[in-house]
């Protein structure tokens, strides 16, 4: 997977650096079927400016593409590690419900079929 980190007007340290590399990185499981040199994750730290009083406000943006998808996340919080660890839910969140979204669609597929061919009398689906 290929990383690219970018931050507005913040220095981003090493071990944040390696943080996201291995958290991140933990979502290329999910993504078995597709080449790890086609995965290209992108992170934006940038800081906002506004009315809070309770300190510093940060917002980071995670973007996962790979050929014919694009997965995004937006965080805010005080704290970058705990950022990144709920930006990366959010992405398995949405990976999960993609992969079992093209599950279903074969099995509903493969269901008609049977009943096309009469392969099996439990195949169900509904009539129009």
């Amino acid at each position: 997977m290929k990383f690219i980190i970018k931050s507005k007007e913040i220095k981003i340290s090493d071990e944040l650096n390696s943080y996201i590399e291995k958290r991140i990185g933990k979502l290329e499981k999910f993504l078995e079927d597709i080449d790890p040199e086609l995965l290209e994750a992108t992170v934006e730290f940038e800081k906002i400016i506004g009315r809070q009083k309770q300190g510093e406000i940060f917002e980071a943006h995670v973007n996962l593409k790979f050929p014919g998808k694009f997965f995004r996340s937006e965080v805010r919080g005080e704290n970058f590690f705990s950022m990144i660890d709920d930006a990366k839910e959010e992405l398995e969140v949405e990976i999960r419900k993609h992969k079992t979204k093209k599950e279903t669609l074969f099995i509903r597929g493969a269901r008609s079929f049977k009943k096309l061919y009469g392969l099996s009398p439990l195949a169900r689906f509904r009539k129009k």
